[in-house]
């Protein structure tokens, strides 16, 4: 009797130091998940500064559309277009959750985020739309420019196009996945509380 107590002692000791193992093993993971998902939201604002970067980059060198030859009141629309994108993108990375913002919190913010990106193609592309069709009637009615040079605008245009339009998607794709990859860390993190 003695040595069957003895035996399911050990074996209770036993369980209590598999069960602290097992206790610290989840603190190890929550810390790797944590690090996870501030490296991807790290991710996500470094991409959001960068695009009002480039934002301000492109109000500024839309300056010398003047300088090329195109018309005042079509500069002016393109400053006060680029403005309007400008500060909705802003508005829309706003939405990202702050670094120490509870994991709740972060997640509404970021799922708030990844559908203000994703409805922004509903503005954005027939402004887009709008703005080439103003470009191509100031390059057709601008008599200055002669014809070779209005063949090498539109071609300069239609290449710009399909490489800004590759480059948008592709970064449109990698932003949306990282937030989908951050709400994914976050789920893991809220479950195992």
């Amino acid at each position: 009797m003695e040595n069957t107590d003895n035996i399911l002692n050990e074996m209770q000791q036993q369980l209590r130091q598999m069960k602290e193992k097992l206790e610290g093993e989840t603190i190890v993971n929550e810390k790797l998940l944590r690090n996870a998902y501030r490296k991807t939201l790290g991710s996500l604002q470094r991409k959001a500064l960068r695009q009002t970067i480039i934002g301000v980059v492109a109000m500024l060198l839309s300056l010398n559309l003047l300088n090329v030859g195109f018309s005042i009141p079509f500069v002016i629309a393109t400053e006060v277009m680029l403005a309007f994108c400008l500060a909705a993108t802003i508005i829309i990375n706003n939405r990202l959750p702050k670094m120490d913002t509870d994991l709740v919190t972060a997640a509404k913010g970021i799922v708030r985020f990844k559908k203000g990106y994703a409805n922004w193609l509903w503005i954005g592309i027939p402004l887009l739309i709008l703005w080439l069709g103003g470009m191509v009637y100031e390059i057709m009615k601008n008599e200055a420019f002669p014809s070779e040079a209005k063949y090498a605008m539109f071609i300069g245009l239609g290449v710009g196009i399909v490489i800004g339009g590759a480059i948008g998607l592709m970064l449109r794709h990698n932003i949306l996945s990282k937030s989908d990859e951050t709400l994914a860390q976050i789920r893991d993190l809220t479950s195992e509380d």
